[in-house]
């Protein structure tokens, strides 16, 4: 019995032993299990946070510039996938000679902001130094605002990494440092990647170095980032006992480089089991992974103590053998077999959980990332699928039903020549890692655009036995890059090709006319006086206006020519010959310029615009874009110079022109501040008596080099740079100065007209300027002549009318030059505040000899003495001329025949004679001129 009892509880002894150890290895190899699923997870999350750097990446590579906002609009969704990510931001490389303009930038951003360094963990001024690499960018701002114009530069950290990073372009992690963000010292990692010119040939190390630019990187708090995705594990993994977790950010177990410690729950006494009959081996497992670049270490060891939820088995070995012991050795041999059938129950188990084991690393490595699609093959002949994830039935609408046991090429459908299907399939074929971006196609037939990221998997032998493949649909990147490409190209306000799409289209013309022997033209347009019109319509009113033309111009244009907006009110044509034709013909032209002058109503006003054309032809003028275009443009300026509403050919005298032009130009800008502008006078005569009644103010440009520099050479240049406000308002109070002098003399009788430019009435102050003149030179209202041209009133009729309603409040009179050479009618002319037209100089030429040019001053002059105006004929030069004008009821006249104009004191001997005469006006007046002619 003794011997019974101690043979059982030997063979209880024996059996307990080896159920303890079999217990002890499942706990132990789950253990492992979960170390590697959590060293999975790991490496998952962090490439997650690496791969948004790269997506940053990608859109300051896919475009040339990229502003602030589009930066903060294409982070803040990754901002807000990864919480761990203290800021994204972009580093520019600056040279010190860029410092001062880049903090007056960042200043406007955020007042106070300078180039900084971190010094004992503290952000300060920056030092000079010829090189600085700042934080130029970055999202989110606040809490980032210490970042901002950071030099990371300074102090020196991992730049042999970093060097490496350029030199190849891909993710760099930093070590450890301490951040300038938050209230107290923080640590964190920065994981970086360059970033290149755009558009920089980058097919070497050296052309990468000489191509960086900057930067994009991303802060990672470490530790919030493990926490992060140690809690989603600790979520999955609920059930199965803790583990102490320890990360380290370097391959050796450093006090200071621990970012993560995360310590098991202590388990309750109760559920324990005594060391002295459990002693635990304390399992351990250290796996290192990378980070950009960075070995890190995770350390995950097995808490102590058994507990009896893992030793169940043997606790009820050891009870039950202990009382099968004591019944007896009866109980021996059925004690034995049930050793026996427990053991191969274990061993069965075991063999189950290795077969578990196994699947669920692989599942696990499909299902952990559940952001993208995920597709498992067999590394078989067609790749047959064997698991796909809920995410790969979301984007494709293909199930798992549909895809296992097909090839992935059903999602290429019959669109197989790819550059992208042909990676994929040499990837496969090679057995390695691959990446491409190709056409697929939802089981509805819709089309997206899918990156893709395959990757082999190995088993223990290191034989690959499936593929894994991660796929994102990146149509909207896709979207959005094609409408930068045409944000490019065309012009926002009118959606006309702009400058760099006409020059490659110009490009590409020339090559074909050149092979085909046709000629082409390049037309540069630009309307008149648009500033003067854009100013009365405002901002808006202006844009609708341009859009207007712009679709005028295409109107006037065939399919086959081009039609794009180079800024402002500059456009540009291509015109080709029309079929059967070698060249363009001048009609296509003038076709365009017909249409752009017919009225327009924009926000309920009527507008009449004309334009300037120039044109260059190939290949006489030139066979490369740039010139033909740049000759197109001195054509243009010429067509302005000859009053517009006209088209002119380039030819070699222009640009003879074009030097005067800009040396005039040059000039005009100094001439007033210099005192070489002076006024002439020219007399307006009483017809029946011969009096003096006004003087017309005429301003002329004495320069010391160019000596006297007529109007028709710098007024219109004035008029178009703006000048025309400074010299038009000092013409005005020079005259009335002048005014109040003879006044003094006793010619109070006298008037003085000046003339006035568009630019002038465009101003919201004229009429107070006008105002304030009066009131510092005290001239009578009365005896001041405003003339306004016909062609300037009748460009915005409304706003003349309201401009001379104010006018005559003060007083003034008011004159419509050069009347009959515009289009103004009957309606619009009652309804100006005049008092006199003023008859061209174009129409009494020839009044003697032509009997139209007759007909025209006798029905003005008719007109003006029905509507109860005064009426001065202008450029009256001979005898006859001032017959025919008496004769037909004209009251006053200027003109060569009685007197040139003349300086101040040159027209004072003018008014002694004057005030002598009697009536003799042919007399007199041929006289004046023969001795001025002297």
């Amino acid at each position: 019995m003794a011997l019974a009892l101690l043979s059982g509880l030997g063979v209880t002894a024996l059996l307990f032993s080896g159920v303890s150890r079999l217990e002890h290895d499942k706990v132990a190899l789950a253990f492992q299990q979960r170390a590697g699923a959590r060293l999975f997870q790991l490496q998952q999350g962090v490439g997650g946070a690496i791969a948004s750097v790269g997506s940053v990446n990608q859109l300051f590579a896919s475009r040339e510039h990229v502003s602030r906002k589009e930066f903060e609009l294409f982070t803040r969704p990754i901002l807000r996938q990864h919480p761990y990510i203290q800021g994204i931001s972009h580093l520019r490389l600056l040279s010190h000679a860029e410092r001062a303009a880049f903090e007056a930038d960042m200043a406007r951003l955020l007042p106070g902001t300078v180039v900084t360094e971190l010094r004992d963990g503290r952000p300060v001024p920056a030092g000079a130094r010829p090189r600085y690499r700042v934080v130029d960018y970055v999202v989110p701002l606040a809490g980032n605002e210490a970042a901002l114009g950071l030099d990371t530069a300074y102090p020196v950290h991992d730049e042999a990494a970093r060097a490496r990073a350029y030199a190849t372009g891909q993710p760099s992690a930093s070590d450890l440092v301490r951040l300038a963000q938050g209230p107290a010292p923080r640590v964190g990692v920065v994981v970086s990647m360059p970033v290149y010119r755009h558009g920089a040939a980058l097919d070497g190390s050296d052309a990468r170095l000489a191509a960086l630019e900057g930067e994009t990187a991303a802060v990672l708090r470490p530790s919030d980032m493990i926490a992060s995705l140690h809690a989603a594990g600790q979520a999955r993994m609920a059930g199965h006992a803790g583990m102490d977790l320890r990360v380290y950010a370097a391959a050796g177990e450093s006090p200071d480089k621990l970012v993560f410690h995360a310590p098991p729950p202590a388990a309750p006494a109760r559920d324990t089991l005594p060391g002295w009959l459990y002693p635990t081996s304390g399992e351990r497992v250290a796996q290192p992974f990378d980070v950009a670049g960075k070995t890190w270490l995770m350390v995950a060891r097995q808490p102590g103590g058994a507990l009896v939820e893992d030793h169940l088995a043997s606790i009820f070995t050891l009870g039950l053998g202990a009382i099968l012991s004591v019944l007896g050795a009866a109980y021996v041999n059925t004690l034995a077999s049930r050793n026996h059938d427990v053991q191969r129950r274990v061993d069965e188990r075991t063999a189950q959980l290795k077969q578990l084991n196994r699947e669920m690393l692989l599942r696990d490595r499909a299902i952990e990332s559940s952001v993208n699609a995920i597709i498992i093959t067999a590394a078989l002949p067609g790749n047959p699928t064997v698991y796909v994830n809920p995410a790969f039935e979301r984007l494709t609408g293909y199930g798992g039903a549909d895809m296992l046991g097909r090839s992935p090429r059903a999602l290429y459908r019959d669109d197989l020549d790819q550059p992208g299907v042909a990676e994929v399939r040499a990837a496969i074929r090679e057995q390695r890692d691959g990446h491409a971006v190709v056409r697929c196609y939802r089981k509805d037939g819709a089309m997206f655009w899918n990156e893709l990221h395959i990757s082999p998997v190995r088993d223990e032998h290191g034989g690959v036995t499936h593929f894994v493949c991660f796929q994102h649909d990146i149509t909207a990147i896709k979207a959005y890059e094609s409408e930068l490409r045409h944000q490019a190209t065309h012009d926002a306000l009118t959606g006309l090709p702009n400058r760099v799409l006409l020059q490659d289209r110009l490009h590409q013309t020339i090559t074909h006319s050149s092979r085909k022997g046709h000629r082409l033209w390049v037309v540069s347009i630009d309307l008149d006086r648009f500033k003067f019109t854009n100013s009365r319509l405002g901002h808006k009113g202006g844009d609708r206006l341009l859009r207007a033309v712009g679709e005028r111009l295409q109107l006037a244009l065939r399919p086959v020519d081009t039609v794009a907006r180079i800024g402002g009110d500059e456009f540009a044509l291509m015109l080709l010959p029309e079929q059967g034709s070698l060249t363009p013909r001048a009609d296509q032209v003038q076709r365009v310029l017909d249409c752009l002058a017919a009225p327009l109503h924009i926000d309920g006003q009527e507008l009449f615009l004309t334009c300037s054309a120039g044109i260059a032809v190939y290949p006489e003028d030139s066979a490369e874009t740039g010139p033909l275009m740049e000759r197109a443009d001195i054509a243009m300026y010429r067509a302005k110079e000859m009053g517009g509403n006209n088209y002119q050919f380039y030819t070699a005298a222009m640009n003879e022109r074009l030097g005067e032009r800009m040396l005039i130009e040059n000039a005009l800008r100094t001439a007033l501040e210099r005192r070489e502008f002076v006024l002439h006078y020219q007399p307006q005569v009483d017809i029946a008596s011969g009096r003096i009644v006004g003087l017309e103010a005429l301003i002329r440009w004495q320069h010391p080099e160019l000596g006297m520099v007529a109007p028709n050479r710098f007024i219109p240049l004035a008029e178009e740079t703006g000048l025309i406000l400074p010299v038009g308002a000092w013409v005005l109070r020079t005259a009335c100065e002048q005014l109040m002098a003879w006044r003094a003399d006793g010619r109070r009788d006298l008037r003085v007209a000046v003339n006035v430019s568009a630019r002038q009435m465009a101003e919201q102050d004229f009429v107070q300027s006008v105002a304030d003149v009066l009131a510092a030179t005290g001239v009578p209202p009365h005896c001041i002549e405003l003339e306004l041209t016909e062609s300037q009133v009748m460009s915005d009729v409304e706003h003349a009318i309201a401009v001379m309603h104010e006018l005559k409040k003060l007083g003034v009179q008011l004159a419509i030059d050069d009347f009959g050479t515009g289009y103004s009618s009957l309606a619009h002319l009652k309804r100006f505040e005049v008092d006199v037209l003023k008859i061209d100089q174009t129409f009494v030429r020839d009044l003697t000899v032509d009997p139209d040019d007759a007909a025209i001053v006798t029905t003005i002059i008719a007109l003006a003495a029905n509507l109860g105006l005064e009426v001065i004929s202008e450029g009256v030069e001979t005898r006859e001329q001032l017959a025919f004008l008496r004769q037909h009821g004209c009251q006053q006249m200027q003109g060569y025949y009685f007197s040139r104009p003349l300086p101040a004191a040159a027209l004072e001997a003018v008014l002694r004679d004057n005030d002598g005469l009697f009536g003799d006006l042919e007399h007199a007046g041929a006289e004046r001129t023969a001795g001025q002619a002297t």
